[in-house]
């Protein structure tokens, strides 16, 4: 019984390590995904300020300078948002790694205790068995 108990353990093993790997890569997805959005909107912002400094030189109109900057600065804002949203995703994440390595860590030792106790078992078994096994040998020397 404590056999099939380590190998189910094993086995949930298994499956937490794989669950611990595909969380560890969305995880890894939304600090990408965090990063872009940060970069995006800082990308934004430096267009935004070009345009009004377009504006300025007499490049471009006054009018149409704000329109793009405002059109711009709404992007940057999207942008702002959309990080927000992969920060929160990266925290879950985050938690969730925790989580899932602290129970695979638990796994872990609850297999290796099994293990010893499994063997501490099985070497038990044996000296039972050998002290039997003399005990009756010894019993046919004194009947003889």
């Amino acid at each position: 019984m404590t056999e099939q108990g380590i190998r189910d353990l094993k086995r949930d093993l298994d499956k937490s390590l794989q669950a611990l790997a595909e969380v560890k890569a969305l995880a890894i997805r939304s600090k990408k995904e965090l990063a872009n959005n940060k970069a995006a909107a800082q990308d934004f912002e430096q267009k935004a300020i070009l345009f009004i400094q377009k504006a300025e030189k007499g490049e471009l109109e006054a009018a149409e300078a704000d329109r793009l900057a405002t059109e711009v600065l709404a992007r940057k804002e999207a942008a702002l948002s959309d990080a927000a949203r992969a920060q929160q995703e990266v925290n879950k994440f985050d938690a969730n790694i925790t989580q899932l390595e602290s129970n695979v860590n638990k796994l872990k030792s609850n297999i290796s205790s099994y293990e010893n106790e499994l063997r501490t078992l099985k070497a038990r078994s044996r000296v039972a068995k050998s002290t039997e096994k003399i005990n009756k040998q010894l019993s046919g020397i004194w009947v003889t």
